[in-house]
């Protein structure tokens, strides 16, 4: 269940105070949102990456990760001098979404605070896509710095408005030596809301060609998925290996499907070259879209898939707060694997 406001809550609300580029700001975060951990040791700046001039990087000798706060997204994550399976659309590059704008295309990684089944009540004709005014991309404040141990993290926050009333953010922290992302995300209510809240992240991946799920025997979902658009995919699009499963991503093929599986992890494989993302989340409470913790969307004629995952759907009150923590690494295989075999290296990353 959401818990009190605690000293994070203080944290962030001096940072929402202090403004997105305030040095006292950015050390305030780190010290207090990673409260276990030395304190920061020095500010990273910001820097130009593919035509936006406010970009953030994060950097060690494993990897790096790139965020933009004028699109509130993660919009590079790849090992170091090695390229990115996050969809960046080279059309949009540089850009920012335009004033009223609802939904800014370009790929990245983010989170939407809200399950799209709430979407059309929202919406002024009743429609659940694209998404709701109040859900429209605006930029986040971010600050970021390296904490005593070498990691370099970054803070993206941003506030919304009636009738949300709530503050959203997500501290990145690039593990020291690894390529891995640690993710605390968190909504805080600001005011009262009949809203429910969830931390729903999605990774929007170029051309994949396989999508690893977790699957259970005691599902709710015959054979642990569940449909979420049209059919269930046909033997020839999935196959099932043991306790987890893989999509085949197939040409002009539109596709969602979801999984229960409390072990909370999805994967997604162009090549030899794997993003494994995991979910921890301590809240209880339902699920969205009938109890999925973790989807795909895939879409082959667009060019992309979705790996997304979910925390409980919470209706909290002032002052209490809903968390989680998602971890993204990058590892690879030797070789491009089939089905069954890299299921079984997918579950090896996920340490099962």
């Amino acid at each position: 269940m959401p818990r009190n406001l605690s000293s994070v809550g203080l944290c962030l609300f001096l940072f929402f105070a202090a403004g997105p580029l305030s040095p006292t700001a950015a050390r305030a975060g780190g010290a207090c949102c990673t409260a276990a951990a030395p304190p920061p040791v020095a500010p990273i700046l910001p820097s130009e990456f593919l035509g936006w001039t406010n970009a953030y990087r994060l950097q060690n000798d494993r990897a790096e990760a790139l965020l933009v706060p004028a699109l509130g997204r993660l919009v590079h994550f790849a090992p170091l001098q090695g390229r990115s399976l996050l969809r960046l659309d080279p059309a949009l590059q540089g850009q920012i979404p335009h004033e009223g704008e609802r939904f800014f295309n370009i790929g990245g990684d983010w989170l939407w605070p809200v399950s799209q089944a709430r979407w059309a009540s929202l919406s002024g004709d009743g429609k659940d896509w694209p998404p709701p005014a109040p859900l429209a991309d605006l930029p986040w404040n971010c600050s970021a710095w390296t904490d005593a141990d070498g990691a370099p993290c970054a803070l993206l926050a941003r506030e919304y408005g009636a009738p949300l009333h709530i503050q959203v953010s997500r501290l990145f922290r690039l593990e020291p030596g690894s390529a891995v992302l640690v993710v605390q995300q968190r909504i805080e209510r600001t005011a009262p809301s009949e809203i429910p809240v969830v931390l729903w992240n999605i990774s929007q991946i170029a051309q994949a060609e396989q999508i690893v799920l977790p699957v259970e025997r005691r599902s709710k979902f015959r054979g642990g998925l569940k449909a979420l658009m049209g059919r269930k995919p046909s033997r020839k699009q999935l196959t099932a290996c043991k306790d987890a499963a893989v999509y085949r991503v197939s040409p002009g093929v539109e596709t969602k499907l979801g999984s229960d599986s409390p072990r909370g992890w999805i994967a997604a494989v162009q090549g030899s070259n794997v993003i494994f993302e995991a979910v921890a989340n301590a809240a209880e409470g339902d699920y969205p879209d009938g109890g999925c913790i973790v989807e795909v969307y895939s879409n082959q004629g667009l060019g992309y898939s979705e790996i997304e995952t979910l925390s409980p759907e919470i209706l909290l009150a002032p002052g209490t707060v809903l968390e989680n923590t998602l971890r993204i690494e990058l590892a690879s295989t030797d070789a491009p694997l089939k089905d069954c075999p890299l299921a079984e290296a997918v579950r090896a990353i996920a340490g099962e």
